[in-house]
């Protein structure tokens, strides 16, 4: 009887052990999938000029406030304008894209924040300092 008693303590000891300790690679597995099936999604932005913009910045206006999307592809993003004109963006932290775009002879810097919610697209000019940005549910 003594060695029926000692399994169903092991059995009992081992069930319980196999229910507080948390599955480490599932949850891993699935965070990877989630942030890959993120990838390829477009992301939709409509630039607006910040109300404390230099009227030289209106210049801008028309060509930034169309739509403006945002394709990420692993370690780089593409942001593609309404006019179909595409810049390849380079990564900086996890979900960050930047890159330098020029328009008109003038070049903006350009960050988009995936990693928040909401998306995030802002639009720099240093020169002039022009400001514009987005946000994209």
């Amino acid at each position: 009887m003594r060695p029926f008693t000692t399994a169903v303590a092991a059995l009992a000891l081992g069930l319980v052990s196999a229910c507080t300790e948390p599955p480490a690679t599932p949850a891993a597995s699935s965070q990877t999938s989630a942030q890959a099936g993120m990838q390829g999604t477009p992301i939709e932005f409509r630039v607006v000029a910040d109300s404390g913009n230099p009227s030289s910045c209106q210049r801008f206006d028309a060509a930034l406030s169309r739509v403006h999307t945002l394709t990420r592809t692993g370690a780089t993003a593409s942001l593609t304008s309404a006019g179909g004109i595409s810049s390849t963006m380079t990564q900086t932290s996890p979900n960050v894209f930047t890159t330098n775009y020029s328009l008109g002879g003038t070049t903006l810097n350009v960050v988009a924040d995936a990693s928040t919610s909401p998306k995030t697209l802002q639009v720099r000019e240093a020169k002039l300092g022009c400001r514009w940005h987005a946000v994209a549910p």
